[in-house]
């Protein structure tokens, strides 16, 4: 169900219908309202559309940003995953190949399968 929710921002007021809750919509507002404040107070600029314009492209940069950021950490985990699963993989075959290089096995398996001289027959 879609909420009406009276938010402000850069002193004007305006209402939201969102399925969002209130406290997200809210917190949201008030980053927009701080990006706006700060970039009228770095630039000087008294024009409220200029404004939101700057604010907005800053704004833009930073979702970019963290896109391109998650997108390398994604790339990075699976670079790693694979690299875990190939050394997994080479030491499973490293101990395939010491269990049947143990003593009992290569007696077993390659050695004299008769009694020793002097045992029992």
């Amino acid at each position: 169900m879609d909420t009406r929710i009276e938010v402000e921002i850069f002193g004007q007021t305006f209402t939201v219908t969102t399925e969002d809750d209130e406290q997200y919509v809210r917190v949201l507002a008030s980053y927009v309202d701080q990006w706006m404040r700060q970039v009228e107070e770095s630039t000087k600029t008294p024009v409220p559309l200029r404004v939101a314009i700057m604010a907005a492209l800053s704004i833009a940069d930073e979702y970019h940003k963290a896109i391109r950021r998650e997108a390398e950490i994604r790339q990075e985990a699976e670079r790693l995953s694979s690299l875990l699963l190939d050394r997994l993989e080479q030491s499973e075959k490293l101990d395939g190949l010491s269990t049947l290089k143990s003593p009992v096995d290569a007696f077993t398996a390659d050695g004299p399968t008769a009694a020793p001289e002097g045992g029992a027959k």
